[in-house]
C-alpha cells in the first residue's frame, strides 16, 4: 500500500537543496520510497513542494496506522493524526515550530508535512 508524503520547505534558496532535502528524506524512510516530484511552492518565498511515495508491506490497518507513525516519527515530531474509523485511513499533519522536534539537522528545513 502507498504511503503519499507532501513536504513543504523553507530556506531553499534552489533545487538542488530541495533535492539534497528530498534525498535525505528518502535514505531516512528507506526501501521502497522514491521521488515523485519536486516543484516550487509558491505561497513562501524560498520554498519547495517534495513529493514522495513509500510502499509499505500491508493491508492491515492497525499495522499500517503503526508503521506509519513510526515513520513519521522518523523525520520530525510531533504529529497531528486524523483517522477516519470508516475507511481506516489515517492522515498525519507537520507544522514546525519553536518547540518541534527534527531528526537531523537536515530536517529544520521541514516547514510542512502531510502523509496520506
Amino acid at each position: 500500500m502507498p504511503l503519499l508524503f507532501t513536504i513543504i520547505t523553507q530556506n531553499q534558496q534552489n533545487i538542488e537543496s530541495a533535492e539534497a532535502l528530498a534525498n535525505e528524506i528518502i535514505e531516512t524512510l528507506g526501501n521502497g520510497t522514491s521521488m515523485q516530484l519536486i516543484e516550487p511552492y509558491h505561497k513562501f518565498a524560498d520554498s519547495y513542494a517534495i513529493h514522495l511515495e513509500k510502499i509499505v508491506p500491508t493491508e492491515d490497518p492497525t499495522v499500517l496506522i503503526h508503521l506509519t507513525l513510526a515513520l513519521a516519527d522518523t523525520l520530525v515530531s510531533p504529529w497531528l493524526v486524523n483517522y477516519d474509523s470508516d475507511s481506516k485511513k489515517i492522515d498525519l499533519i507537520y507544522n514546525n515550530a519553536e518547540y518541534t522536534q527534527k531528526r537531523k539537522p537536515a530536517f529544520h528545513a521541514i516547514l510542512w508535512a502531510e502523509i496520506i
